[in-house]
């Protein structure tokens, strides 16, 4: 289970450092008018699993939770508009999921 616990903060980390470079680029959290409603939405998710990220360090299940539930809700509106979603969105699911399994099996 520690291998779990530290997979998924150092996964934790190495996302973070990646992705909130680009929430930066795009402006902090004001939607701007030029953007299209998928942007939009994912502007508004972004900061949600970014602080499921670092909450996760403390709170396993509560981060694990932040990270999953918005990039889901990101995905079914993608689907439900027709949108295609890029990858590197996928990618925090990697420790959403492994803050999940060890919160859970804690």
């Amino acid at each position: 289970m520690n291998k779990i616990k530290w997979a998924a903060r150092i996964s934790a980390v190495v996302v973070f450092a990646f992705i909130f470079p680009f929430y930066i680029g795009y402006g902090i959290p004001v939607p701007n008018a030029a953007l299209s409603f998928f942007e939009n939405v994912w502007i508004v998710i972004m900061p949600l699993f970014l602080i499921g990220l670092i909450i996760g360090w403390k709170w396993e299940k509560i981060g694990g939770c932040l990270v999953v539930a918005p990039i889901i809700f990101g995905f079914l509106v993608s689907l439900f508009l027709w949108e295609s979603t890029s990858f590197i969105m996928a990618l925090p699911l990697i420790p959403g999921f492994l803050y999940l399994i060890y919160g859970y099996k804690k």
